[in-house]
């Protein structure tokens, strides 16, 4: 298809300059503003001069080197353990009747933030929490809450239950739009006809390819899980925390020199971040060596096919805990009086309810700035689509631009960009927080319009060429309407994506612009179970409003269009 924008070889340029601008600059300022500080240099501070007290000073804190042990820990056996349960859960319901079933659970599940998970654990396995009064006193014994907790534990398990629960439904999902485009049944049945059971077939043949095509979101979900903050203030042990966390704590600390042990301490993220990643790509090629040598070896394994049942409900574990958590905190939104070890509340009242006007600023700054931010990175990823050439497009340079900022450690750039900010009296500013969303929005949306628009028939762009239609008319009249549910899907992940961020809100909002994702973690944090109930329905409410009136407009104005549902919302 033709450019609609003229002066193709200006536009690249310029194209690439704009990837520059909005995705790296600002990942660069924000490592600039750490690394200064971590060298001693924060002038404003009236430190002058290079140093190595950050560097002392941090490695002085009590607990660094087991902070830094158990951010590793954690982040890479969450991740290797999404995985596995992903692959598990696909070669168990591909093909099943629960499949569709499963798609749509997966779809509310993935718009559910991150904190929303943890604050539903929270309610479900505290030592009061509804895990605990379903079992009792019938199966524990116990007449009041146990003198020991589930959550958070000193081994970090509970945040690795929690980030399984939010990773493997995403890994699901695009696990299920990459098999879309591979030939499932037929090397199914090429394995059946050598002999091999469902699983060998799968590990052999299928498996490979999918993780071909889902590697890059894997890598995204290895960084998260080894820097997040949102969930670890929750489910981590506190003495120590996770690494992210104890630099949050200096960050916000009362004595502003506190900020330079931070920032080093912020490096120290980063390069763990790099020794996880390349953890993982030595995990890759052991997995490798270890797949043709099972190749070479003919292990069928057609026996443990008759396990593939349990293992699979099994693998789905962390989702149903999560899903139960949920249902928790909305029980403790409309709880009345709720004495241990009662299942569930003796009355329901709207009590907790009655303070919604305070959430009111909370719920329209969340709305407006992800829909807002969602709006701005659809209509990004549009311009670059029909602007610049496919060989741009593919450019090294541009794609390290759009996806860098899924691979640095939100906590260590955030907290220099947001110096950044400060220094030129940015920081709690409406555009910019706005930038700062959409620069974790845009490459998820990339990821789902770039392909629908290559995939578009070239032959429906001539065929109304030839009649008359400019370009500007067959971007309207044409291809809007063909890319319909794509776009619907990329505006509910952007919303999804934007509610979830913790944060980004959090330091370039500099406490001055609020959202309910924030307010969510600070009630739970707080011991506010009422509350954050409350605040958590709410947190969630905002993505699944707009994924039912996404899906319900798509659904009424293209029902007569069959062939046009391929993209549907899940």
């Amino acid at each position: 298809m033709r450019s609609l924008i003229p002066g193709k070889t200006i536009w690249q340029k310029f194209m690439l300059f704009l990837g520059v601008l909005l995705f790296v600059i600002p990942v660069l300022c924000g490592l600039v503003g750490i690394l200064l500080p971590a060298a001693g240099y924060f002038p404003a501070l009236g430190f002058n001069h290079i140093s190595t007290e950050p560097a002392r000073l941090f490695f002085e804190t009590p607990g660094v080197g087991q902070a830094s042990w158990l951010t590793l820990k954690i982040g890479m056996i969450a991740t290797a353990l999404s995985l596995l349960s992903c692959f598990i859960v696909l070669i168990g319901v591909m093909h099943s009747p629960g499949l569709p079933i499963l798609s749509r659970w997966l779809g509310a599940l993935v718009a559910v933030p991150h904190s929303s998970i943890a604050i539903g654990l929270v309610f479900l396995l505290s030592p009061s929490g509804w895990l605990i009064r379903l079992l009792s006193p019938g199966f524990t014994g116990f007449h009041q809450p146990p003198d020991w907790s589930l959550i958070p534990d000193p081994h970090g398990w509970a945040l690795v239950v929690g980030l399984m629960a939010k990773e493997t439904p995403f890994l699901l999902m695009v696990s299920l739009a990459a098999i879309a485009t591979q030939p499932v049944s037929q090397l199914e049945r090429i394995g059946n006809s050598l002999g091999y059971g469902r699983i060998s077939s799968w590990i052999l043949l299928i498996l490979p390819l999918v993780y071909r095509q889902i590697r890059l979101p894997i890598l995204a979900v290895l960084v998260f899980g080894l820097s997040v903050v949102d969930m670890a203030l929750l489910l981590a042990p506190t003495l120590p925390p996770p690494l992210a966390v104890l630099v949050l704590h200096g960050f916000i600390d009362a004595n502003l020199a506190a900020r330079l042990p931070a920032s080093f301490g912020a490096v120290i993220q980063i390069g763990i971040v790099m020794c996880g990643l390349s953890i993982w790509m030595v995990f890759e090629a052991l997995c490798n060596t270890s797949l043709k040598y099972w190749q070479c070896n003919g292990w069928r394994l057609r026996h443990a096919d008759k396990y593939l049942p349990l293992v699979s409900g099994l693998a789905l574990l962390p989702i149903i805990a999560a899903t139960a958590g949920l249902t928790a905190a909305l029980l403790w939104s409309v709880a009345g009086n709720w004495f241990f070890p009662e299942a569930l509340p003796m009355r329901l009242h709207l009590i907790h309810w009655q303070d919604y006007p305070s959430y009111l600023p909370l719920i329209r700054n969340s709305f407006w700035l992800a829909t807002s931010a969602s709006f701005v990175a659809i209509v990004a990823v549009l311009a670059s689509a029909y602007s610049a050439s496919a060989s741009t497009l593919q450019s090294r340079w541009l794609l390290c631009g759009i996806f860098l900022p899924l691979f640095v450690p939100q906590v260590s750039f955030l907290l220099g960009m947001q110096i950044s900010l400060s220094s030129i009296k940015l920081d709690g500013n409406w555009l910019a927080l706005l930038w700062a969303h959409v620069i974790f929005i845009l490459p998820y949306i990339w990821l789902i319009l770039m392909p629908a628009k290559h995939a578009l028939d070239r032959r429906l762009d001539s065929i109304a060429a030839t009649l008359g239609a400019s370009p500007w008319q067959r971007f309207w009249q044409l291809h809007i309407p063909l890319m319909a549910y794509p776009l619907g899907t990329a505006f509910f992940i952007g919303v999804s994506v934007s509610i979830a961020l913790y944060l980004p809100t959090l330091f370039v909002g500099a406490g001055r612009i609020n959202t309910i994702t924030v307010e969510a973690v600070t009630l739970a944090a707080g011991g506010s179970r009422g509350p954050a109930g409350v605040a958590t329905i709410l947190q969630i409410a905002i993505p699944l409003v707009t994924f039912s009136l996404i899906h319900t407009a798509l659904r009424w104005r293209f029902s007569k269009f069959s062939d046009m549902r391929s993209g549907d919302l899940q």
